[in-house]
């Protein structure tokens, strides 16, 4: 009798030790509602292409806790496979010799197609000569306006530049709506900033460039708008609601928002790139997928697998159609499907052609506090509560503190 139960117990055992021996790739990412059903969706597709293992989607809620977890499981020494991650974590954590770079799969890797990429994107995952990361949902401000009012006010085509874009807020403030609604936000200063020809901030230097003059000049413009009563600030995306309602003319927002806003509004929406100043910028936003290097050689090969197979050209085509981020290579534009979206979506060939001029925030682990701080800055000026300059040298001198 006893032998009979030890035979069944062993039998019993058998599914769990078969469910251990698989390989699995845990991927802590941000991605929710529609983008993150879409994710999920093909890393089953992955999976079904392969048996042997399993990526397991984990959804961290936010990028704010998505950051606080990521520390704390490098710190215990228990991180995830792979994992969204932006710049200024990366430096930290590759200094700290935590990530495997991609670099050592791609050199073994003969048809991984690395000069299809944008180079903005091979450039923003370069730390100190080596590719320790590769794009994965990179998006570019741009704005959504209601072409209606526009043309009542006057303007046939969205503004060029800023003095024109002040003029058309001038032009629809007289047809009683709010012309333009903005949130506080580091990503349209910072392109502001660089399309003056000005930086937020000089790496090798170890120093803020936002407080210079071109940096105070582009906050008071904001500031001009805020006084003159033409700039709503609303923070999060209820400004989007406001505009979808026609109560706002002009919005900035993620090339995301696109998805959610298409085919929604009353009136005729129109998208397109930011208005340009005296040198062409706009600043890529969105996180990078890294691979941490505490897992087994089977995890990292599986793992890397999974990041070769989401980049390729036919799966970037389907990531953009669903979520609209940016596609990562230039391939991806000569596919079908995607000369399709390109027709039913007018307007986001200006957006992608962008990524021929674009840049980057600071990649640096100073800047994970230092942006922090720039927001506190612009609020306090877009508020009345300080002038534009004392608030950016505040902010400035704030982050020189945190170094010593």
């Amino acid at each position: 009798m006893k032998k009979i139960i030890l035979s069944l117990t062993f039998l019993l055992l058998l599914p769990n030790c078969h469910r251990e021996s698989k390989t699995v790739v845990t991927f802590w990412h941000v991605m929710s509602g529609p983008l993150g059903k879409k994710l999920d969706e093909m890393i089953v597709d992955f999976n079904r292409l392969h048996p042997e293992g399993e990526v397991r989607s984990v959804h961290m809620g936010s990028y704010d806790a998505l950051a606080q977890k990521l520390m704390a499981a490098v710190s215990s020494q228990t991180p995830p496979a792979i994992a969204q991650m932006y710049e200024s974590w990366t430096d930290q954590f590759q200094a700290a010799g935590y990530l495997q770079p991609l670099a050592d799969f791609i050199q073994f890797d003969t048809a991984f197609n690395l000069p299809d990429f944008y180079p903005v994107f091979i450039a923003d995952n370069t730390f100190d000569s080596v590719l320790v990361t590769l794009p994965f949902n990179k998006s570019v401000p741009v704005f959504y306006y209601n072409a209606d009012l526009l043309k009542r006010a006057g303007f046939d085509h969205f503004p060029a530049d800023w003095e024109e874009y002040q003029r058309a807020c001038r032009a629809l403030k007289v047809l009683g709506v709010w012309p333009t609604s903005w949130p506080i936000d580091v990503w349209y200063f910072g392109t502001m900033l660089y399309q003056t020809g000005g930086r937020l901030y000089d790496a090798a230097a170890g120093r803020p460039e936002f407080n210079t003059q071109r940096g105070v000049d582009v906050l008071e413009y904001l500031v001009g708008l805020v006084r003159d009563t033409l700039f709503y600030l609303n923070p999060g995306f209820q400004r989007q609601d406001e505009f979808l309602a026609g109560n706002v003319a002009m919005i900035p927002a993620s090339v995301v928002s696109w998805a959610f806003m298409k085919g929604r509004p009353a009136f005729t929406m129109g998208v397109v790139p930011f208005p340009q100043g005296s040198r062409k910028s706009v600043i890529i936003a969105g996180t990078n997928v890294g691979m941490f290097r505490k897992i087994s050689p089977t995890q990292k090969k599986l793992g890397w697998l999974f990041i070769r197979w989401f980049l390729q050209p036919e799966n970037q085509a389907r990531w953009t159609r669903a979520s609209y981020y940016l596609p990562t290579r230039r391939s991806v534009a000569a596919r079908p499907e995607f000369q399709s979206f390109l027709i039913e979506n007018p307007g986001y060939d200006r957006v992608l052609e962008q990524l021929d001029f674009a840049d980057t925030e600071p990649r640096t682990r100073e800047w994970f506090t230092g942006r922090y701080y720039l927001t506190d800055a612009l609020e306090e000026a877009l508020r009345g509560e300080r002038t534009p300059r004392a608030a950016l040298d505040n902010a400035a001198q704030r982050m020189m503190t945190d170094k010593r």
